[in-house]
């Protein structure tokens, strides 16, 4: 019996069952559709899935999960789903993004993308094809058995599906663009359950969404990611000593304002411990020309006095694991927010000296809840340019962000749940503050970076009103009844 008839036939013993007064909702219809893949909250399965959520406000309780193993798979809980017509769910890749509700929910259905995580490179050609429940950990280690590699992320353990329909920034960002742009082909289950692939000849309109739309247009089943040659990079962590915080954070702004280097990458980060009360500033940087290192980046890789000085150079799954360690090693509460400026002489300093005052005071109303408090800054990629197909980010092929702009990441990280509230308030008091400097200075940009702006940003408006305009009508195309709008409450939205 062909699938599509299996599910005809499934719909109508529901239907009987119903009529006859027996108990039916969607989690129930789809463990009839997907009995092996559809699992309830005493099921170990279910709560494996919970705990796979790498911050701990992301382990909610839905009433079931549905792992699908296939695209098919996706389109029969789509198709269920969306004929209950008011069953929200959720779906999650590899569940970092760290807003409450993007990829889990309470009391409805998530559809966790995990077991589709099949890595294959394709002979004869260099495309990688790569499940969207895959992490980047998956993906390196099966390119490089090619010696190949791909716009991906920085750290293992994080997804490929929320991080490609970002953005993304890769470590070949400065030289090749966003690692959405390295998207030759999307399949994607529509909310109508039609699978379809979009690329630059085939729903184009959908591809070039995608890239930055994330989760408005239906659930990417698979990318394919264009690949090319692997080899060792330089690079990785330091840790400095806290008298090297200023030194740094203007090599760092020396870096931004030199002459332009497409292959030096990463970004400089410090952070405030409540308990501790120190203040370490790090810094996290790659340079993908190892034989010619350490390039632009001396002066960040020479600032003294260091702690911990964690370069090598190496494979880039290397690198990935390395960083996944330090993610992964004790799950915490964790809420971000973002913004983005033009690089000035003194704004990444100014911005460091208001934080350094003001964060001590607001850990200190929640120490319980052992804070810890960091800002980050880094560069953003180039749009598309010389006719590549285009992104749905808002830059245009004449601008140069990768040269002009940085982007900030502000970030809360603590145990207890009763502080959130306070923490959430602080961040929007923070990124408040943040752009009344840069617009003093006449360095505010509107971008904001979707993987890590908070649920009350607005980073598709960020795109600028044109581009949102296209990506709404894209949106009306291919989900004109609003699924993704109305039973998605997660991500951020289009209308």
């Amino acid at each position: 019996m062909r699938l599509l008839d299996l599910y005809s036939a499934s719909l109508f013993l529901l239907g009987a069952a119903s009529a006859y007064g027996y108990p039916s909702n969607s989690c129930e219809d789809l463990a009839l559709v997907l009995p092996n893949r559809t699992f309830f909250p005493a099921a170990s399965t279910y709560n494996a899935s919970i705990q796979s959520y790498p911050f701990l406000q992301l382990r909610l309780r839905p009433s079931c999960i549905v792992r699908p193993t296939s695209a098919e798979d996706v389109a029969n809980a789509i198709n269920i789903l969306r004929v209950s017509n008011s069953t929200k769910f959720a779906i999650k890749g590899g569940g970092h993004n760290a807003n409450v509700g993007f990829n889990n929910i309470d009391d409805g259905v998530t559809i966790d993308m995990q077991s589709m995580n099949k890595v294959e490179v394709a002979r004869g050609d260099q495309v990688v094809r790569v499940g969207a429940g895959a992490l980047w950990q998956d993906v390196y280690d099966e390119a490089e058995k090619r010696d190949l590699t791909v716009l991906g992320g920085r750290i293992g353990v994080v997804g490929t599906a929320g991080f490609l329909t970002g953005g993304g920034i890769s470590f070949f960002s400065p030289e090749r663009g966003w690692a959405c742009d390295g998207i030759v082909n999307f399949e994607v289950v529509l909310a109508s359950g039609k699978i379809v692939n979009a690329n630059a000849t085939s729903h184009a309109d959908l591809f070039a969404a995608l890239k930055g739309g994330q989760l408005n247009f239906g659930i990417v089943s698979r990318f394919d990611l264009a690949s090319f040659p692997a080899g060792p990079i330089y690079g990785g962590r330091i840790v400095f000593g806290p008298n090297a915080t200023t030194p740094l954070l203007s090599a760092f702004t020396k870096f931004k304002l030199g002459e332009y280097d497409p292959y030096a990458a990463g970004w400089v980060t410090v952070r405030y411990n409540h308990t501790a009360a120190t203040f370490t500033p790090v810094s996290i940087m790659w340079y993908t020309r190892p034989a010619q290192r350490p390039g632009p980046l001396k002066a960040i890789f020479e600032t003294k006095p260091q702690v911990v000085n964690g370069m090598v150079e190496a494979p880039i799954s290397e690198h990935t694991r390395n960083a996944s360690r330090q993610v992964a090693a004790n799950p915490q509460r964790t809420i971000w927010a973002t913004t983005s400026f033009a690089v000035s002489p003194t704004i990444i300093n100014r911005i460091h000296t208001l934080w350094k005052q003001i964060v001590p005071e607001i850990a200190a109303q929640y120490a319980y809840a052992k804070p810890v408090a960091e800002i980050t800054f880094q560069a953003l990629p180039a749009p598309p340019r010389n006719g590549a197909s285009a992104n749905s980010l808002g830059f245009g092929p004449g601008e140069t962000p990768e040269k002009d702009l940085v982007f900030l990441q502000i970030i809360f990280t603590f145990e207890d749940a009763a502080a959130t509230d306070g923490f959430e308030e602080a961040l929007k008091d923070l990124v408040k503050l943040v752009e009344g400097l840069t617009k003093e200075e006449g360095v505010f940009h509107r971008y904001k970076y979707l993987n890590f702006a908070a649920s009350f940003q607005d980073p598709l408006g960020s795109y600028g009103g044109v581009e949102l305009g296209r990506i709404r009508e894209v949106a009306r195309k291919y989900d004109p009844t609003g699924v993704f709008q109305t039973q998605v409450p997660g991500g951020f939205k289009l209308f």
